[in-house]
């Protein structure tokens, strides 16, 4: 949801220049397992603040799925030995067999906004979660800030996979 730090943006030039390329499989598996959660998580807030009305415990329980998912995957792409040597996506086998990750300075930018993002997540969810907590429901306005920080990674993982999914012609 942050926006983007001058540093970062120094990187993106950097990627640039440099025609730092992130292969594709893994834009497929972020996209595949990772977008699909986030999109998950934006239609069920979405309906309730359509709705005016707060998330129930319940869904948010859902919602916490969602992103322990999208935080085991950000794992298995970080350290492929969480990938098992039996692991029935085809997508996973091809990321452990082939060491496919991505180069420092694209980890950093996924790292600062992505894990951030999900992070921030997670973290409205759990505090309405709290066994101590008396709350029925997560309110319309913590539900908008999830909303938000969807909004926020699908965007900056489109700009990310923009920037580094040209390859040079001679590649």
């Amino acid at each position: 949801m942050a926006k983007l730090l001058p540093k970062d943006e120094e990187l993106f030039v950097q990627i640039a220049r440099e025609h730092i390329y992130v292969n594709p499989v893994l834009w497929t598996i972020i996209y595949q397992y990772l977008g699909d959660c986030i999109n998950v998580i934006n239609v069920l807030v979405r309906y309730y603040i359509d709705s005016e009305l707060p998330v129930p415990k319940k869904e948010a329980r859902r919602i916490l799925v969602y992103t322990n998912r999208m935080i085991e995957l950000i794992q298995k792409l970080t350290d492929h030995n969480l990938i098992k040597d039996d692991e029935p996506d085809k997508l996973l086998q091809m990321v452990k067999k082939e060491n496919l990750k991505f180069d420092p300075i694209t980890d950093e930018l996924f790292g600062n906004y992505v894990r951030n993002d999900i992070y921030m997540i997670t973290l409205i969810i759990t505090d309405y979660l709290d066994p101590l907590d008396t709350r029925d429901a997560i309110s319309v306005e913590h539900a908008q800030k999830i909303l938000e920080y969807t909004r926020s990674t699908m965007r900056f993982m489109n700009r990310l996979k923009e920037a580094t999914s040209r390859r040079l012609k001679y590649d």
